[in-house]
């Protein structure tokens, strides 16, 4: 049965980081279920400014999964009313916003994404999601932050400076980026004690996750079954920076060059590309990321400015 459309009672709007793999998995839950939202890119630790409005409104009800997260942490979804000017309730972590869309937006031609393959594998993609999350999605964080500011941060201190002038984001918040992104950049790698040890450990972790994936991909078209699920758009979002996904194969933003990485790192895009489950990935984005459809309105601050 289809149940009734919310837009009427609700405007949501979606904060998200422009190069996070988590965020990407939020971006990808709404374009899968069409529901309507206004948007907001922002960028590593200046996102606290907006988040902590939210968060001091103390109406999110859930504890997220994610222990290296934090309350202020994207992506995250805020339910206004039909008006937008009050706010209900928030989401602070990608897997409670595609539950919420799955529970109140699924319909015929977009079915629930945790029972699309039967109610009989349901448990099975909640299990995959959450490993893809803890264990996958953990793993690109530090492979990302130690490839682009420690192994290859000559040739990708440019690129990861004008992330935010090449995606849009608010003038304000760009030019700040652009001015301390050395400085944030190091911050964000000493507060997750992301060492050269751990960057080895990351790639050794996305190169098991991959021969997990494609393993369940040689006896079914999609990782629980035969339909999309939850653990496919969590799988492909999650991959997309270790698969170096450029905008052109179907990333809706702007990503990095593949001068921005090391020959180790480019050498592990071709690798990962190579295998069954790469392969997969890279049809998702193709095939069923709505590639092409632009993003929703996006919303802005100080006078247009963040």
């Amino acid at each position: 049965m289809t149940k009734p459309p919310r837009e009427s009672s609700h405007t949501y709007h979606l904060l998200s980081i422009a190069f996070s793999h988590f965020n990407e998995k939020a971006r990808w839950a709404f374009s899968y279920y069409r529901a309507p939202y206004t948007h907001q890119l922002l960028l590593p630790w200046l996102h606290i400014f907006t988040t902590k409005p939210i968060v001091d409104k103390e109406v999110c009800t859930r504890e997220s999964r994610d222990s290296r997260s934090s309350p202020f942490s994207t992506p995250c979804l805020a339910d206004y009313d039909a008006s937008g000017t009050h706010l209900q309730e928030s989401f602070h972590d990608s897997h409670d916003i595609l539950v919420y869309l799955s529970e109140n937006f699924s319909a015929p031609e977009h079915v629930n994404l945790y029972t699309s393959c039967g109610a009989e594998n349901e448990s099975k993609v909640y299990d995959l999601e959450k490993r893809y999350d803890e264990v996958l999605g953990k793993a690109v964080i530090d492979f990302f932050y130690h490839e682009l500011l420690v192994v290859n941060k000559w040739r990708a201190m440019l690129p990861f400076a004008c992330v935010g002038f090449r995606n849009r984001v608010g003038m304000l918040q760009s030019l700040m980026w652009f001015g301390l992104s050395p400085l944030l950049g190091r911050m964000i790698t000493a507060v997750l004690d992301i060492t050269p040890e751990r960057y080895q450990k990351a790639m050794e972790t996305c190169r098991e996750e991959f021969r997990r994936a494609s393993n369940l991909l040689e006896t079914s078209q999609y990782l629980a079954g035969d339909c999309l699920s939850a653990a496919d758009i969590t799988f492909a979002a999650l991959s997309f920076i270790i698969l170096g996904i450029t905008h052109e194969e179907g990333y809706q933003l702007h990503s990095f060059s593949s001068n921005t990485w090391s020959s180790q790192g480019r050498a592990l895009h071709q690798e990962l590309r190579a295998t069954k489950a790469g392969q997969h990935v890279l049809r998702l984005f193709k095939e069923e990321r709505y590639f092409g459809a632009p993003l929703p309105k996006q919303k802005r601050t100080l006078l247009g400015l963040w």
